[in-house]
């Protein structure tokens, strides 16, 4: 269900909003590299939730959450941008919110993310829940936001969709 915050409506992803995703990955990153690897997430059937901010110009912004492999169930938020010139008005962090809020819904146990501590963790997201899972990528940016009861601190090995490997 979409819902409002001032001028920004936060909602589903539509199939006709895919272009317009594209350019705010390519513009956010300054590269192709994200919208690349979100089109090849898609394509594999990997993404679980994909949501995004529009205000009167259209499209803004954009959270993704694919499925992990393993464990069961969790997933990993990927990625998350807001254009250039709508940065810093709080479109992102209302995106973290929304899209948690459908984790929560969807019952996965967990989301993970590859990505600034500082910026997660004032939405539930710690490195110290993520102490020990196994990664593939730098430990000091895997933090965890465990939703289900006891999966902070969770001993387990976080296999990511192929699409990760293809950076």
């Amino acid at each position: 269900m979409p819902t409002r915050r001032d001028d920004i409506l936060l909602r589903f992803l539509l199939p006709e909003d895919r272009k317009a995703v594209t350019e705010i990955l390519d513009a956010a990153f300054g590269t192709d590299d994200e919208s690349r690897h979100v089109k090849r997430l898609r394509d594999a059937g990997d993404m679980a939730i994909e949501l995004i901010a529009v205000n009167r110009a259209g499209p803004v912004g954009y959270i993704g959450f694919a499925r992990h492999y393993a464990p069961k169930g969790w997933m990993s938020l990927s990625p998350l941008a807001v254009k250039p010139k709508y940065q810093g008005r709080g479109t992102g962090s209302e995106l973290v919110r929304y899209g948690l809020d459908y984790a929560r819904q969807a019952k996965a146990p967990a989301v993970t993310v590859l990505g600034n501590r500082r910026f997660y963790q004032r939405f539930g997201f710690t490195r110290k829940a993520a102490e020990n899972l196994e990664t593939d990528y730098p430990p000091e940016h895997t933090l965890l936001y465990p939703i289900a009861p006891r999966t902070a601190g969770t001993a387990a090995r976080l296999i990511y969709p192929d699409a990760f490997t293809q950076f």
